[in-house]
């Protein structure tokens, strides 16, 4: 979880997509499943490319069973456009379920998350 916001506030994609398994499954509020590690990296390109992120993740509960942990907390960011526009504020919970993998590392296959309510959005940059 360090190594999710540590990635994307160093807006570092590709580090932040490393920690996803091939076939990992992102589920975005109000938007479809995005299905395999490819299709998160598109998704998730636009943002890493629009916005300076800052992003913390606080764990409430990771529990670890053999080859699979889940991962449950919430997280608060502020979106800093790169260019002009609205800087963007907000906060939520996520549920995450994690697999160990053959080397030894965890990486997402589920992440589910929301915001609390709906983000604020500033008058200016």
């Amino acid at each position: 979880l360090d190594q999710y916001a540590s990635s994307i506030n160093a807006g570092n994609i590709d580090q932040w997509i490393s920690l996803w398994a091939e076939d990992g499954i992102q589920m975005p509020p109000d938007n479809p499943a995005v299905v395999g590690k490819e299709n998160i990296k598109a998704r998730m390109q636009s943002s890493f490319d629009l916005y300076n992120w800052k992003m913390t993740i606080n764990g409430e509960e990771v529990r670890v069973a053999g080859n699979w942990a889940f991962a449950r907390g919430n997280y608060t960011y502020t979106l800093t456009p790169k260019g002009e526009g609205k800087t963007i504020k907000g906060n939520g919970k996520y549920l995450s379920i994690l697999a160990k993998q053959a080397d030894g590392s965890w990486k997402f296959i589920r992440d589910c998350f929301n915001n609390n309510a709906p983000p604020q959005v500033s008058e200016k940059n």
